[in-house]
């Protein structure tokens, strides 16, 4: 049993590599979406030994039915669009800011379930959307003369939108089990994420495979790091705190990012930017702590309806 202590220890664990691995992205000279490929590819193998462990303790047919198999697939392909933007973005605008926008993810996701499932948004978003607006505003550096990057700042924020498609499809597709396969699924995302994002450089004529060894190494290290690390700690962690906590703790990977770009490329945010990501950050935890509520609040009167009825 994961108790809540070592949960967030895992938890902090994953999302400072997370935070780490925008760096790792950073210098590795290859084309975004060519590194998006190799991050998923390389990482399967690695993914392999805790697969065949998951299939050999699962009923395949309640823990890997079809749709969960196809869900699989479709969010890898986001996935794999969310990594190539992101990565172009963190050449734009560096890895600390980059990784700030990703939190767009959060007002995104209750958005994409009103478009397809009608569910109607928490209030708080009408206050919560102009609030990261004005974020990331000042994140593209508006008020910097000639600070604006705003190419990068589009590609990170649609990278943060991809990713929620992401997470929407895996949270829609996950089987009705107590016995879940996560490794087996993620793997079935590393492949597909690394197709898509090996369609995207062969159409922006990036297909170009990296010769230098010592590039090899640092995408063997970001696979490891970025897939197998962080989903393992994060997967772990999660089911030992609440989701309140683990949503707060999932803005860290930003805060990370930016103190080691500072730290290591001496890549130091204006005042501004700093503002920015500031506001992005307070916008994101916000709409997790408001979306927790609610959904605390329907559990509440739905538990009630039940004794009623009783």
């Amino acid at each position: 049993m994961v108790t809540a202590r070592k949960g967030t220890l895992l938890v902090i664990a994953g999302t400072s590599a997370l935070g780490g691995t925008s760096l790792l992205i950073s210098t590795i000279p290859a084309d975004p979406s060519v590194i998006a490929a190799l991050r998923c590819f390389l990482a399967v193998p690695m993914l392999l030994p805790m697969v065949v462990w998951e299939l050999r303790r699962i009923d395949r047919s309640v823990t890997l039915p079809r749709r969960t198999v196809v869900g699989a697939l479709m969010a890898g392909a986001a996935l794999g669009v969310d990594y190539s933007l992101w990565n172009t973005s963190i050449g734009l605008v560096g890895p600390g800011i980059a990784t700030v926008l990703l939190n767009i993810q959060l007002i995104a996701l209750p958005l994409i379930a009103w478009l397809v499932e009608r569910a109607r948004p928490m209030r708080q978003l009408a206050l919560i959307i102009p609030l990261m607006f004005l974020g990331v505003v000042l994140t593209a550096g508006a008020f910097d003369v000639g600070g604006i990057q705003l190419g990068g700042v589009l590609a990170g924020l649609a990278a943060g939108t991809a990713y929620a498609i992401y997470l929407a499809v895996i949270r829609r597709t996950a089987p009705a089990t107590a016995k879940p396969a996560p490794f087996t699924v993620l793997a079935l995302v590393c492949l597909s994420a690394g197709a898509a994002a090996s369609l995207a450089a062969l159409v922006t004529g990036g297909l170009h495979w990296p010769q230098e060894p010592s590039t090899w190494v640092k995408l063997l290290a970001l696979a490891f790091l970025g897939q197998v690390v962080v989903f393992w700690c994060l997967n772990v962690g999660m089911t030992g705190i609440s989701e309140t906590a683990t949503s707060t703790l999932l803005l860290l990977p930003g805060v990370f990012a930016l103190g080691l770009a500072a730290v290591v490329l001496r890549e130091i945010p204006t005042p501004w930017q700093l503002l920015g990501c500031a506001v992005i950050i307070a916008g994101a935890w916000w709409a997790s702590s408001a979306s927790h509520r609610a959904h605390r609040s329907r559990r509440a009167r739905g538990l009630g309806q039940d004794v009623t009825k009783e």
